[in-house]
């Protein structure tokens, strides 16, 4: 698709986000990203990103080594610590010598280095091929979850934290677009939610409120955009789910 502005544009035959789910999701990420009342933003991620916490922001994305081209068994560990199971045969296929490895590696070399905010329908073209390359390599009919879209989500945002949200049920439900199906959409949603300037705004600022709150623990902060929304979003759907 052609347009003036690239960063708003999809493939052609992709599906086009109806304007109000892209507006309620919008609303929904403002209220995981309140800065006060009793569920701050800042006090989740002060939490989630303490270097003294069982929790996997800290090592998520900066575990080294992350090598830009490569896949590799620290990959399958930062992947892991995000609750996610990558299981024997998939491994083998990920790490191993075989077609499976070269499709992944190959799709995953031709991704454009930029953010999700900045991405033309080329980018979402290639997202699109990496994904379903990473989604092949691990699904099994034997598996106990055939169609491990939340896995293949949590690699694909290892690789390119910048560009592929963490897709999982608390955040897609959050956001209200677990409704539809398809992580073609799912992806214009997230890179809507991180063009709008107020949006950018608020992340802009989280940092700098997380350390204020953190009463001297050692974070280690992630630095895009996507990243800390998704942190964000999730933690505010977990850690009051029972309260909901």
């Amino acid at each position: 698709m052609t347009t003036s502005e690239p960063w708003t544009a999809i493939p052609d035959g992709w599906p086009a986000v109806p304007p109000e789910v892209v507006e309620q999701a919008k609303r929904q990420a403002h209220i995981a990203l309140a800065s006060d009342g009793e569920r701050r933003a800042a006090d989740r991620l002060a939490r989630f990103y303490d270097t003294e916490s069982n929790y996997a922001g800290a090592s998520f994305a900066d575990l080294e080594p992350n090598h830009w081209t490569e896949v590799t068994a620290t990959d399958l560990h930062a992947t892991s610590l995000l609750s996610i199971n990558v299981g024997p045969q998939a491994t083998r296929r990920l790490l191993g010598p075989g077609t499976h490895r070269r499709a992944v590696l190959r799709e995953l070399r031709t991704l454009p280095d930029r953010d999700l905010a900045e991405a033309d329908a080329l980018t979402l073209a290639a997202m699109d091929r990496f994904y379903r390359a990473v989604k092949a390599t691990i699904s099994s009919t034997a598996a106990r979850d055939p169609n491990p879209w939340v896995t293949a989500s949590k690699l694909c945002a290892r690789k390119r934290p910048d560009l592929f949200p963490v897709r999982d049920r608390n955040v897609c439900t959050h956001l209200g677009i677990l409704k539809l199906n398809d992580v073609r959409a799912d992806w214009q949603v997230f890179r809507a939610v991180i063009q709008d300037s107020e949006m950018r705004q608020v992340l802009d600022s989280l940092p700098s409120q997380t350390r204020n709150v953190a009463e001297g623990r050692r974070l280690a902060l992630d630095h895009s955009h996507l990243r800390l929304l998704d942190a964000a979003i999730w933690t505010y759907t977990v850690w009051y789910a029972d309260e909901s």
